[in-house]
């Protein structure tokens, strides 16, 4: 057994212990390399340069193992380079008593010793320019063993033409101001800035599959890109790179094919999280909405293996649904509300629930509108059926489902909200997915006030995706459908935890590794529009019929408002910490634009993308503050 025994720093040590090496084990190779093959030792902490080891033996003069206390705050493979727009993490010694401290005595003679108030400043100089960067002073609490410092928009990593710059980073932590500045410790140290590479078509995709090419093209133009997949099956094709060549993947020292869909430890950077893959020449890749690496010797597929069902649906795909599922497939914390047709009966006259959603809770009596006999059990199996590799696959098959039939039959649309929001569970949220178009639903069950009264009270637990309405169909005509939404759902823009769901249909199709993508997508022309669209979903989506066994496809906005339900559901699966409006933006931020740039009356905010937006409502639950340096607004999806 072998055991290194280094300090690190002034009153830490570090005691490695080695893993069964064997007998022919071979020390003539460098440190790092005997490290990494005898050790749990986490590799990437370590640079070669941080060894001064003999020429004979390289453990005869072992030395101190540097530990670095100015670090890149993504969590990535690499300590001491940090993106541009980053963050670094800054580790104070905790160890260090405040000196300077207060005697006070109180009222009734009490002693009480106080330390003065102590502050961290930061700076970081540019060693090409000698420029001088101030980063900003923090106060700290006692105690506290380390803070982050947000470098957006702060430090340029462009430097005589190549995309890396060094700064020297000073951090001086102290008590009072000015002439009683009173120093406690201050320290330096060295990071890389780097500028990633993320412009043009080969970076950034859209609603569509999209193939992306890595090539090394040396240090001068950077080591670091970007890749956004964004919707559709992506590929990334790593020309001149083997899977051996994988230096580290989200933790990891390679990458494994059978379990690469696994999380990991994910990297933060711009409000969100990546995939990490680093490679032996230096180059950092991070990755978001990419389904597939293409290495010279062998595909990895990133997603897992879920349902093999949901192959041949265009919506998971188009909204990324399958990235969003290495996260979760829902939570029983999380209820999906069908306010819809419920079920019809079958030949007993029970509700006739086929057994992909036999997790159902139904609340209500049956439909007897014949015409929409199957409309609600539908809605429900597009958004929450179970995954079993036969029918459909539901976006969020291990949410909570409720049904309730508002239609012919059923209970008012007033009453069923106030029966959900009145059987919830204290920490359970309520994903209401609303079938429901037409003005006449405002006083179903009660007043227009009473309505708002509703949705008044439910902001901290409830989301509501509703229909945006069929307006320009035959079937139900609304004359204003070209400049407003209908009914109910033009309460989205006066509360911020509703969506109104435009649809968006595929104009064509495609196979893409075994997986049907839209070639083009267009908003159905039937759907209503105008300044209170919020967001547009996917429409003819594969859906079981409520006698089961058989599949037929969706339609209308109807289909729409399941589908963004669905991944609503998901994404507070992931961040319960999260309220309905903030649930709302993070799906409004993380959105596919579509048409024209920013918000238009045609598509809303966009396309919903779930993987894009788990991926906020993640980065937010591991660590908010980290995240929140960017908006929902302004992070990248």
């Amino acid at each position: 057994m072998l055991m290194l025994n280094g300090n690190i720093g002034t009153d830490q040590k570090i005691d490695v212990v080695s893993k069964n090496i064997g007998e022919r084990f071979n020390f003539d190779q460098s440190p790092v390399a005997i490290l990494q093959q005898t050790t749990d030792f986490e590799i990437q902490k370590v640079k070669p340069d941080w060894f001064d080891l003999g020429k004979d033996s390289p453990l005869t003069e072992f030395k101190p193992l540097k530990t670095r206390r100015i670090i890149d705050a993504s969590s990535d493979g690499s300590l001491a380079e940090v993106f541009e727009n980053g963050a670094l993490k800054i580790n104070l010694d905790a160890s260090r008593r405040n000196p300077f401290r207060t005697i006070q005595v109180g009222r009734h003679d009490e002693i009480n010793i106080q330390g003065a108030p102590v502050q961290v400043s930061i700076t970081a100089k540019d060693l090409e320019t000698g420029d001088v960067i101030d980063l900003g002073t923090q106060s700290i609490n006692r105690g506290q063993s380390s803070l982050l410092v947000d470098l957006k928009d702060k430090i340029n990593a462009v430097s005589g033409g190549s995309l890396r710059d060094r700064y020297s980073v000073s951090v001086t932590k102290f008590t009072g101001s000015g002439q009683q500045r009173n120093v406690i410790e201050s320290f330096q140290e060295t990071i890389t800035m780097i500028k990633p590479m993320q412009f043009g078509s080969n970076h950034l995709g859209d609603e569509t599959s999209n193939d992306f090419t890595y090539r090394d093209l040396g240090s001068a133009f950077g080591s670091a890109r970007i890749f956004q997949g964004r919707g559709g099956t992506d590929t990334l094709h790593l020309d001149g790179v083997d899977s051996s060549d994988v230096s580290f993947f989200n933790g990891s020292h390679s990458i494994d094919a059978q379990s690469a869909s696994e999380l990991g430890n994910q990297s933060f950077y711009g409000g969100t999280v990546f995939d990490s893959l680093g490679l032996s020449n230096g180059d950092e890749l991070y990755l978001q909405g990419v389904e597939r690496l293409q290495f010279d010797d062998i595909a990895i597929d990133l997603t897992p293996d879920q349902d093999a069902r949901s192959d041949d649906q265009w919506n998971t795909q188009v909204m990324d649904v399958n990235g969003a599922w290495r996260f979760n497939t829902g939570s029983e914390d999380v209820v999906l509300v069908s306010l819809d047709a419920g079920f019809d009966a079958n030949g007993t006259g029970n509700p006739d629930v086929h057994g992909d959603l036999g997790h159902v809770t139904y609340q209500t009596a049956v439909n007897t509108m014949n015409s929409q006999s199957d409309h609600g059990h539908q809605a429900m199996s597009v958004m929450a059926a179970t995954h079993d590799d036969s029918e459909v696959a539901g976006v969020a098959p291990d949410a909570g489902l409720w049904g309730y039939n508002v239609y012919a039959g059923g209970v008012e649309l007033q009453d069923a909200i106030s029966d959900a929001i009145a059987n919830r569970n204290p920490d359970q949220k309520l994903v209401f997915q609303g079938g429901v178009q037409g003005e006449s639903w405002w006083t179903n069950g009660g007043t227009e006030n009473e309505m708002n009264g509703l949705f008044n009270s439910s902001g901290d637990f409830s989301f509501f995706s509703i229909a945006a309405g069929n307006g320009g169909g035959t079937t139900f005509q609304d004359p204003n459908y070209l400049t407003s939404v209908s009914g109910i759902a033009k309460a989205s823009t006066s509360y911020d935890h509703i969506a109104s769901v435009g649809a968006l249909r595929a104009t064509g199709f495609e196979f893409e590794s075994g997986h049907r993508n839209a070639t083009d997508t267009e908003l159905a022309s039937y759907s209503n529009r105008g300044d209170n669209l919020t967001l547009v979903a996917p429409t003819n989506s594969d859906s079981i019929l409520n006698s089961g066994g058989l599949v037929r496809s969706f339609g209308g906005t109807s289909c729409a408002n399941p589908n963004l339900a669905g991944v609503a559901a998901l994404v507070w699966s992931e961040n319960g910490a999260l309220d309905g409006g903030e649930l709302r933006e993070i799906m409004i931020g993380s959105a596919m634009d579509l048409g024209q740039s920013g918000f238009d009356t045609t598509h809303g905010f966009g396309l919903v993308n779930a993987e894009g937006a788990i991926r906020r409502a993640h980065a937010l639950d591991q660590n908010q503050e980290l995240a929140s340096f960017w908006t929902n607004q302004d992070f990248l999806a």
